[in-house]
């Protein structure tokens, strides 16, 4: 197997993870009762899933822009998603507030943003990694408010922890090689970006897998 041909079987296992846990995702959504607004977090997976495969399959088709505009859409719906998913899930009212500001400060960015950045080719930069900085946060303060209750003790059984773990994962590992994207983009070694992200994409969608099953045979359970 050659390079090329590696880089292919690792696409394919990621979309293949992606497909797998937003399948997985439904099932149990459709199954098992899901609290909170978790119940969409199946349906923004297929959406990713089929965002991603439709663009990767169709970059051909627009060579200057290579469909950047569909995962810039997908990157403010996943940043506006997630958030929204941890203010309806931390109890503390400073905490939501500070959630809400940070999706307002994330939109304001984007917006502003356009007017440097051409969104239909060009990848969103500052947008992005101030999303992941504020959703790493987001994250922490969750993890944060469970280390002070009971549930702590069923982490394990706890569907968005699982969903946080994978989050966390992906965002700690990819955000430095965002920062430093213009630099990677134009040397030989831009493969690295490519295999990390691929990478920490198979993570990420595991733990959204184990964090299903889990979550299902607990319910089976009670």
């Amino acid at each position: 197997m050659n390079k090329v041909e590696f880089l292919v079987a690792l696409r394919n296992i990621a979309f293949a993870s992606e497909c797998i846990a937003a399948v997985i995702g439904l099932f149990f959504l459709f199954t098992h009762k899901i609290n909170r607004v978790l119940k969409w977090f199946p349906v923004y997976l297929m959406y990713i899933f089929l965002n991603d495969f439709i663009g990767f399959k169709t970059r051909h088709l627009f060579p200057e822009s290579n469909n950047l505009i569909l995962y810039n859409i997908s990157n403010v719906i996943s940043f506006i998603f997630l958030l929204f998913i941890y203010y309806k899930s931390v109890k503390k009212k400073n905490n939501k507030h500070y959630i809400v500001c940070f999706m307002i400060f994330y939109s304001i960015v984007f917006f502003i943003g356009g007017f440097y950045t051409n969104y239909l080719n060009q990848l969103q930069s500052a947008p992005f990694i101030l999303g992941s900085f504020l959703l790493l946060i987001t994250i922490i303060i969750y993890f944060t408010e469970l280390l002070k209750t009971d549930q702590i003790i069923e982490i394990t059984k706890d569907l968005l922890s699982w969903i946080s773990g994978g989050l966390l994962m992906y965002y700690v590992g990819i955000t430095p090689f965002r920062i430093v994207r213009e630099y990677y983009a134009t040397q030989s070694d831009s493969l690295v970006l490519f295999l990390i992200t691929i990478i920490l994409t198979i993570i990420m969608n595991t733990c959204f897998i184990i964090g299903f099953i889990i979550s299902s045979k607990s319910n089976m359970n009670t």
